[in-house]
């Protein structure tokens, strides 16, 4: 077979499989379950207020504005912003959950076992875990929310998996 032959057959190929991405992926792209976030819900998104108020501020300061936690926390480094000049966004729904409630890393977490971060799996419960990184969610412009839900598709089954694992009952 003839190089040019080849490099048409090649060209095809790639052709017909842009053309299959075409009709598959706006249905690839959605996700198919409940988001473990959902920073839409009033309720869970005022709650998780509350307790970024009473659990978090002290080291990784307000949200609204600048990071405020170089000045507030006095321990150590300063513990990562969760506001728009934080990187909590680059991470999936499961990975948050397990950082916070247990202090595991998840991949692409940074290791936090010799930090400051407290595990919060005894001081709160599933629900009051779920509901603080919902409101921190809720608090992120519509683009980075976007970015975060399309790193969110390709950890769906783990968030899914979770999302089941978690007593989310209550509070």
């Amino acid at each position: 077979m003839s190089k040019s032959i080849q490099i048409t057959l090649v060209v095809a190929a790639m052709a017909l499989i842009g053309v299959a991405f075409v009709f598959v992926s706006p249905h690839v792209s959605e996700p198919t379950g409940e988001p473990l976030l959902d920073w839409r819900d009033d309720a869970v998104v005022a709650r998780g207020a509350t307790l970024y108020a009473e659990q978090c501020v002290s080291c990784h300061g307000f949200i609204d504005g600048p990071s405020k936690s170089n000045e507030v926390n006095k321990i150590g480094d300063a513990a990562p912003s969760h506001g728009a000049d934080g990187h909590t966004w680059e991470h999936p729904d499961f990975a948050l959950v397990q950082l916070t409630k247990t202090g595991e890393v998840a991949e692409l977490c940074r290791d936090v076992s010799e930090s400051d971060m407290p595990e919060f799996g005894q001081a709160l419960s599933d629900r009051e875990i779920v509901d603080v990184l919902t409101y921190i969610k809720s608090t992120w412009s519509e683009d980075i929310r976007m970015k975060h839900d399309e790193i969110n598709l390709l950890y769906e089954g783990q968030n899914t998996a979770v999302r089941e694992l978690l007593n989310l009952s209550g509070s």
